[in-house]
C-alpha cells in the first residue's frame, strides 16, 4: 500500500519478525513443501511447541487462522448455537463486541471506570449474575485503552463469582505487558485465553492464533474448527518466531521506549494528552480542538489513526519506528 509509513491506526510491531523467521520461511519455499497438504491438519508441531513454552499439553491448544477466527467459532458454538448470553467491557475490543451482536441481540456491556479505565469486577459479576451470562469476553490489556483490566486476584473472582460463566481472556498484546493467564486453563475449566502472533510477534499478514483451555474444554472447542486452517508457510513462520524469544524481548523493549518517547511528544503539543497504556498504542484526547478537524488534517496527511463513533474525543496511535513518530508528531503540530 502506497501510505503504509502513515498507518499508525495498525496496533502491529514495526521493525518486523525476528530474522530466523524469514529464514525459515525462505527454506520452506526452497523446499516446495507446500505441494502438500502436509500433515499439520490441526497445526500438531505448532501446539507441540506452544506445550513447551507454556508448560503445558499440546491438548490444551487450538490453532486457528487468527484469534479472531476462535472467537467467530465460539460465539457460533456458545451464542449461537446455545442461545447464550455475553459480558464484556465497554469500551473494548468493537470487532469482537459488534461480532456478538450478528449471532445474539444478549450482549450485556459493563462501563470501565471513566478516571482510570479500570473494570468493575463487582459489577461484571453482580450483572453476569442477574442476566444469566454465559461467555464473558475480557481483553487484557484492553483495547482501546491499552491498559490491565484484569489480575490474579480479579480472574480469581470472576472465574469463581461466574463458574458457569465461560471467560475468554484476550492477550492479543499480552506479549508487551509478560503476564498471562495460560497456564490456569491447566485447572480451571470455565476459562480459555486467546493469543497470537500477529502483534509482537510481527506476523499480522499470516493469521496465526490459538486458543489454551482446559483438556476438556479444548476437546470441545476443537470440534468447530477447519482441517488445516492454518496455512503451512504460516505454521513455520510462527514456530521460528517462537522458539526466537530473545529477538522477542528485545524488540517488545524498544517498542516500550518508543512508546514512551511518543506519549512525551504528543503531550508537547497543545490541545492534545496522551494517556498512557501498557500495549504498543493509546489513546490520546483532544482538548479544546474540534475531533473532525483534527482527524481530517490527519487524512489530509496520509495519516491514518483508529476513530470510534462512540469515543469522538479520543484517537488511538500506535508507536512506529523514531522517524516516523516523529512525523506524525511535527503534522500534529501544524496549524
Amino acid at each position: 500500500m502506497s501510505d503504509e509509513a502513515l498507518h499508525f491506526d495498525e496496533a502491529i510491531n514495526p521493525y518486523g519478525c525476528s530474522p530466523r523467521v524469514v529464514e525459515a520461511m525462505v527454506a520452506f519455499s526452497r523446499s516446495q513443501e507446500y505441494r502438500f497438504y502436509g500433515e499439520e491438519a490441526t497445526g500438531d508441531s505448532l501446539r507441540a511447541a506452544m506445550a513447551a513454552h507454556f508448560g503445558l499439553s499440546p491438548d490444551n491448544f487450538i490453532v486457528y487462522n487468527g484469534a479472531g477466527e476462535a472467537v467467530a467459532w465460539i460465539y457460533i458454538a456458545r451464542l449461537l448455537l446455545a442461545r447464550g448470553t455475553l459480558i464484556t467491557p465497554y469500551p473494548s475490543y468493537e470487532r469482537f463486541t459488534e461480532g456478538a451482536k450478528i449471532f445474539t441481540d444478549r450482549v450485556i456491556e459493563i462501563p470501565l471506570t471513566p478516571e482510570d479505565w479500570s473494570l468493575p469486577v463487582d459489577r461484571m459479576i453482580e450483572e453476569g449474575r442477574r442476566r444469566k451470562a454465559t461467555i464473558g469476553l475480557i481483553s487484557n490489556p484492553n483495547n482501546p485503552s491499552g491498559n490491565l483490566l484484569v489480575d490474579a486476584k480479579a480472574l480469581d473472582a470472576l472465574l469463581d463469582g461466574l463458574p458457569d460463566c465461560l471467560w475468554i481472556i484476550d492477550e492479543a498484546f499480552a506479549d508487551y505487558t509478560g503476564v498471562t493467564f495460560v497456564p490456569w486453563v491447566a485447572e480451571r475449566r470455565n476459562l480459555v485465553v486467546l493469543r497470537t502472533f500477529s502483534k509482537a510477534y510481527g506476523l499480522a499478514g499470516l493469521r496465526v492464533g490459538h486458543a489454551a483451555a482446559h483438556l476438556a474444554v479444548a476437546e470441545q472447542l476443537g470440534r468447530f474448527r477447519i482441517p488445516w486452517g492454518v496455512d503451512s508457510m504460516a505454521l513455520v513462520a510462527a514456530q521460528a518466531a517462537l522458539a526466537d524469544q530473545a529477538y522477542l524481548q528485545e524488540v517488545v523493549a524498544r517498542i516500550h521506549a518508543d512508546c514512551r518517547a511518543f506519549q512525551a511528544a504528543i503531550a508537547r503539543v497543545p490541545h492534545f494528552v496522551p494517556r498512557p497504556g501498557e500495549a504498543n498504542f493509546f489513546l490520546v484526547r483532544m482538548e479544546g480542538v474540534d475531533p473532525a478537524r483534527v482527524n481530517a488534517h490527519l487524512a489530509s496527511h496520509g495519516v491514518r489513526v483508529r476513530t470510534r463513533p462512540d469515543m469522538p474525543e479520543y484517537i488511538r496511535v500506535t508507536a512506529m519506528t523514531p522517524e516516523l513518530n516523529n512525523r506524525f508528531v511535527d503534522i500534529l503540530s501544524l496549524p
